[in-house]
């Protein structure tokens, strides 16, 4: 099932903010090896929601031609 635009703009919020209180978390070093890993997974994650949001604008580009 391919995702909408907005829901696939939700996912890279949501990937975002979880993202930014992990990093948040390692600058204050108040952070685990566990953390560490989600942050790459979900760097991983951010990545899949950006190439998938560019390639529907670039679909949608390519029918308007």
């Amino acid at each position: 099932m391919k995702l909408s635009v907005g829901e696939l703009i939700d996912g890279l919020s949501v990937a975002n903010i979880k993202t930014f209180y992990l990093v948040d978390k390692v600058q204050k070093g108040s952070h685990d090896l566990e953390d560490q890993v989600k942050i790459q997974a979900l760097n991983k994650r951010r990545w899949e929601f950006i190439n998938a949001i560019n390639e529907y604008f670039n679909e949608r580009q390519e029918i308007k031609l």
